[in-house]
């Protein structure tokens, strides 16, 4: 078996082989399919993250959500734990700011923070993700810890290009599995 790191590398090329016109295809397609979900239809908070890299990019995502009704909060790295908090986004662009790793994330002294407990659907990045769930992330564990600290219940939903969709991820005990993965 192939390790994390050897995943991440085979993955990022699969990802950067489709042209941004095929991913921001498969972004829509996504978008429509999360808003299909039982689990977003009936959630109140959603949890988005801010693509970067040529992940499944969320902003049409976050405006939608926003115009449905529903509140949205995005992740602010917390370095010195690495792992995230949540801040309340009112905008897909407004009152964001450039964090530690060059990712936009809700400006941390002026966004109201946001309780884990109060999600409804937490909507989580990845590299790659399984069959069972399982994601590899960019390697520092911060979604993994954040993950690992909510209560039970709350959908977690991973979305992906299918070329980010494997059969099998190493995993060890902290990774953290999502329970639906959306690809396209």
């Amino acid at each position: 078996m192939m390790t994390k790191a050897q995943w991440r590398m085979q993955v990022c090329a699969r990802v950067g082989a489709m042209t941004g016109r095929q991913r921001l295809a498969a972004s829509r397609r996504l978008a429509a399919r999360l808003r299909r979900l039982p689990a977003y239809r009936a959630a109140r908070w959603v949890a988005f993250y801010l693509a970067t890299d040529g992940e499944v990019e969320t902003r049409a995502m976050i405006r939608q959500a926003l115009a449905d009704g529903k509140r949205v909060a995005a992740p602010i790295p917390v370095v010195a734990a690495r792992t995230i908090r949540l801040a309340e986004l009112t905008g897909a662009r407004r009152g964001l700011t450039r964090g530690p790793f060059g990712i936009e994330q809700p400006h941390p002294g002026r966004a109201r923070r946001v309780r884990p407990d109060a999600l409804d659907l937490i909507v989580v990045p990845g590299v790659a993700f399984d069959r069972l769930g399982y994601r590899l992330g960019r390697g520092a564990g911060y979604y993994d810890r954040f993950l690992a600290t909510l209560p039970p219940g709350i959908p977690r939903v991973g979305l992906a290009f299918r070329c980010q969709r494997v059969a099998r991820l190493p995993r060890q005990r902290h990774d953290q599995p999502v329970t639906t993965v959306l690809a396209a």
